[in-house]
């Protein structure tokens, strides 16, 4: 049986009486506030260490000149200092700058002390990698050099006729000179021949071989390529022949008769033709029947499809001995 008589009430026990927990509840929660924010005040101005990453910018390179190796694009950097201010520190705030001003062609050496580095404030600088930045330099050259184009594979059954026709021939580039000593040519961006079945002209872009050297004038050239179906031969061997118009005739072959026929045309025709489109005969209707003659030298005919565009080209045998019983 439950005892109404004191209702419970949010804040007090069964007894009725106040919970001390919430005795002067706002000064205890103003205390609270207070203590998170001196924890996290002393947490962020304790100094910490930590690494930072940022960009290397190279200035003022001389006229006439140019960056041959590839120097680091970054520092790393090891900083200490109040936590609140190094969670400020980024790639996109620092930038660390080498005036190259007085360089010549050449190797030159960059040593790089931490002395150099300006940290926000508060910060200190107690490492940096790397120390020394070596820079390469040459001199600025041009030259006029031969284009290649890069041609890629035709059609099964096609074939470039020649070699492609490239307009201009030549290009212009520049870049350091030592490099461009050894540079011929240049290619251009690769060409495809899919689908094409004639001559065609396309205009393409050229491509340089190296990032640090560049196609100075038109970036682009026309180049000309022929294509054309290949010319393709095929070989059929012991096909059967067949005898016709010998009527009542008695006769016999001499030999044992092995037969040989090679085709020569276009790869789309000829790639089609089987034996079963082929017909070998003799015709035995010029056997003159009051002829005593018993041996017979008959041609051996071929009938075969496409005959405008194929072409025999060996034929074995052309004749058959025929003897007549």
């Amino acid at each position: 049986m439950v005892d109404l008589k004191y209702p419970f009430q949010p804040g007090f026990n069964k007894e009725g009486k106040k919970n001390p927990f919430l005795n002067n509840i706002g000064k205890k929660v103003l205390a609270l506030v207070i203590a998170i924010s001196l924890w996290l005040v002393a947490n962020l101005q304790t100094d910490v260490e930590r690494n930072v990453a940022i960009d290397v910018n190279y200035a003022n390179v001389p006229s006439g000149l140019v960056i041959v190796n590839n120097p680091p694009e970054k520092l790393n950097l090891r900083v200490r200092g109040p936590r609140s201010q190094l969670s400020s520190i980024t790639a996109q705030n620092m930038l660390f700058t080498i005036d190259l001003s007085n360089i010549s062609d050449g190797m030159s050496k960059f040593e790089i002390g931490t002395d150099q580095i300006t940290p926000p404030r508060d910060v200190q600088v107690t490492g940096i990698s790397p120390a020394e930045i070596k820079i390469e330099t040459d001199k600025l050259a041009d030259k006029k050099v031969k284009v290649e184009p890069s041609i890629g594979p035709p059609e099964v059954g096609y074939e470039i006729v020649g070699k492609p026709e490239v307009s201009p021939s030549t290009a212009q580039i520049e870049g350091p000179k030592n490099l461009l000593s050894k540079i011929n040519s240049i290619t251009t961006d690769p060409v495809s021949v899919k689908g094409e079945k004639s001559k065609f002209t396309i205009e393409v872009p050229l491509r340089s071989p190296y990032s640090i050297v560049n196609i100075l004038g038109d970036n682009t050239v026309k180049v000309t390529i022929d294509i054309k179906e290949k010319t393709l031969e095929k070989e059929f061997n012991d096909l059967d022949i067949s005898y016709i118009n010998f009527g009542d005739f008695d006769f016999e072959k001499n030999g044992n008769i092995a037969t040989e026929l090679t085709f020569e045309g276009p790869f789309s025709i000829i790639n089609n033709l089987s034996g079963n489109d082929i017909e070998l005969f003799v015709d035995g209707s010029d056997i003159n029947k009051t002829n005593r003659t018993k041996n017979y030298t008959l041609k051996v005919g071929v009938n075969y499809p496409n005959k405008d565009v194929l072409k025999l080209t060996k034929q074995s045998p052309k004749t058959i001995e025929i003897k007549l019983n």
